[in-house]
């Protein structure tokens, strides 16, 4: 499965490219897939074929020391004129066309541009082959996303497990019961898929809406710790053990908040793998303001029992809702480009290999 830490890089959008290595103006992207040997899911060999059909590499073999690292960088989506025809084959990038490039590794780690490889003229008519593969990629990538999301759930239910267990049951039921009929929903045909998905969804939305109210419950109950030292001594003193119970309290009212948040990235995601990202936005929209409709008072007297801490969910419940959506976002964005990592000798011996194939096919 893909491992967004390894396989996956986020570029912030800027107005002007950067410009590097004698002229040549390198691309900004938001979104790269980054591919090597250790990628699970995508082969490099498969892909070093595919580019051998796509583009004219010969040239840029020339350079190609076989001890060094290269980089391909694939743009996978070329501008509109382009593609209606208003852009011809033999413009380059200063026109709008934007070949797939190749770079050299550095010692320093940097990249530095070795040559264009222009796309094959036969290639143009059949659109960009490493659409689909990247495509393929995202959807794996974001079922992984759910599948991960509903192990981090698992997991805190297990702590909250003791707490009203009937009706947890019920919620962490309907979360599950979404998730799974979200997953089988991939191997269903296209017409059944969308279907599914929203039986799932509504499951989801269901336990969603219900983790709130619970959660809203647990906050609005929580009775306000006294800021007069004299009158905390004599709670304390009344009931032994009071304060301690107010932790216990607490914990189990964060812990309502991070399944609320789990559910709520759960049912944004199913959007997004619907192609749905308004929609996706709009769930943490929502959420982002039913917290800041919560009265947090009553928690932050908290801070006369313990030391204040900044970063507690009452201080921030709906900013880290927003920061979820950020992250969930972007992991929504589909790929601008594809980096295909590979050594000189690689290279080499891939392109030997598809001249061997062409020759071969020449002479049958």
């Amino acid at each position: 499965m893909p491992e967004s830490n390894e396989n996956v890089i986020i570029k912030k959008k800027s107005d002007k490219p950067t410009l590097q290595n004698e002229g040549h103006i390198e691309p900004i992207y938001r979104k790269i897939m980054r591919v090597t040997s250790k990628t699970a899911e995508v082969s490099v060999d498969e892909l070093l074929v595919e580019l051998m059909q796509y583009a004219n590499i010969a040239d840029a073999l020339n350079h190609v020391e076989k001890t060094l690292k290269y980089v391909v960088e694939i743009p996978l989506k070329h501008k509109e004129a382009f593609q209606t025809g208003k852009v011809f084959i033999n413009q380059n990038s200063k026109t709008g066309v934007m070949w797939p490039t190749l770079y050299k590794t550095l010692d320093t780690g940097k990249r530095q541009f070795v040559d264009n490889l222009p796309i094959k003229q036969e290639q143009i008519i059949h659109g960009n082959p490493f659409e689909s593969i990247a495509v393929s990629y995202h959807n794996i990538y974001m079922q992984q996303q759910i599948k991960e999301l509903s192990e981090i759930m698992s997991q805190t239910y297990k702590a909250v497990e003791r707490i009203e267990q009937g009706q947890m049951d019920d919620r962490i039921g309907l979360l599950l019961a979404g998730r799974d009929q979200i997953l089988l929903s991939m191997y269903s045909a296209p017409e059944e898929r969308m279907v599914a998905i929203d039986l799932g969804r509504s499951n989801m939305l269901t336990a969603q809406k219900q983790l709130l109210q619970t959660f809203k419950r647990r906050v609005r109950n929580f009775e306000a710790i006294p800021k007069n030292i004299w009158g905390r001594f004599w709670i304390e003193f009344k009931h032994s053990g009071s304060f301690r119970r107010k932790d216990k309290e607490f914990s189990e009212i964060q812990e309502y908040y991070a399944l609320y948040l789990q559910a709520t990235q759960m049912v944004a995601t199913s959007y997004i793998i619907c192609g749905q990202l308004e929609a996706a936005e709009q769930v943490f929209e929502i959420a982002e303001q039913d917290m800041k409709e919560i009265d947090f008072n009553a928690l932050k007297t908290l801070r006369y029992i313990h030391k204040e801490n900044a970063d507690m969910l009452y201080f921030h419940a709906a900013e880290y809702v927003a920061t979820e959506r950020e992250i969930c976002l972007e992991d929504a964005y589909e790929y601008d480009a594809i980096n295909l990592e590979v050594s000189g000798e690689k290279l080499l011996e891939a392109f030997e290999n598809g001249r061997s194939k062409e020759v071969s096919k020449a002479g049958t």
